[in-house]
């Protein structure tokens, strides 16, 4: 596939892109994706190309499993596309990803192994997954509104010792909210016909105060890592720009 352009990013998704069926493509047509998934499998300690190609869903959504899913698949598919598109993938100039991706794009770029990337993120889900379960928390989509008015809108809605706020700043018009799933279900009725609201599938309120249980536990794991020199920058999900 020719590539009418003089350089290329290569973005990857976070939790909530995963779906049954995933990465099953791949795996039915290519060795190198059977043998990432063949490989994950064996690191994992569970058939994760079963959990992407068969669910159930309810499995596969949740943080532990939703991770490692998404960032094999991620990997596998970026492996298949410049294997096979040489001329296309001496372009890639940089690469980027959303929360969870963030982690497949520092893969993708050099500055982990595969295996090393995966046990980190098996790590991540889990501490996430321990988050979540703590409490009764989740995320949203709120379209057509600017960050200040997301602002006062969660300001409005979030009840005393609640958590309620703008998480992700996704692009002009949608901006992800994350938190109490009771202060998220009260803004939902206060405003409705007022804005769009739309729920995501992911198990806690990722990027808030109600995760600071998982960030030692991510550290530690952090720290057990050999990460080099990234071959191309990589844009941060923090302060978007570019790090190697």
């Amino acid at each position: 596939m020719a590539i009418d352009t003089d350089s290329l990013g290569i973005l990857f998704p976070g939790q909530g892109a995963q779906a049954v069926g995933m990465g099953q493509w791949l795996h039915n047509h290519f060795p190198a994706a059977r043998e990432l998934f063949a490989q994950a499998g064996d690191i994992l300690g569970y058939d994760l190309a079963e959990l992407c190609f068969a669910g159930p869903d309810e499995k596969l959504s949740a943080t532990e499993f939703s991770q490692p899913a998404l960032f094999v698949t991620g990997i596998a598919a970026a492996t298949i596309w410049t294997s096979d598109n040489p001329d296309g993938a001496k372009k890639i100039t940089a690469a980027a990803g959303l929360s969870l991706g963030e982690y497949t794009a520092v893969c993708f770029a050099g500055g982990l192994a595969f295996q090393d990337a995966l046990r980190l993120v098996q790590r991540r889900g889990q501490a996430m997954q321990a988050a979540a379960n703590a409490v009764k928390s989740g995320m949203a989509s709120i379209l057509g509104m600017d960050l200040d008015a997301v602002q006062q809108v969660c300001d409005d809605n979030r009840g005393d010792g609640e958590v309620l706020q703008p998480a992700n700043l996704l692009c002009p018009g949608n901006i992800a909210i994350s938190g109490h799933l009771s202060a998220i279900d009260a803004l939902e009725k206060n405003t409705a016909g007022q804005l769009k609201l739309i729920r995501l599938n992911v198990a806690g309120a990722f990027h808030t105060s109600l995760m600071q249980s998982a960030v030692p536990l991510l550290q530690a794991a952090l720290d057990e890592m050999p990460i080099q020199d990234c071959r191309i920058p990589v844009y941060s999900n923090v302060d978007a720009a570019p790090h190697q």
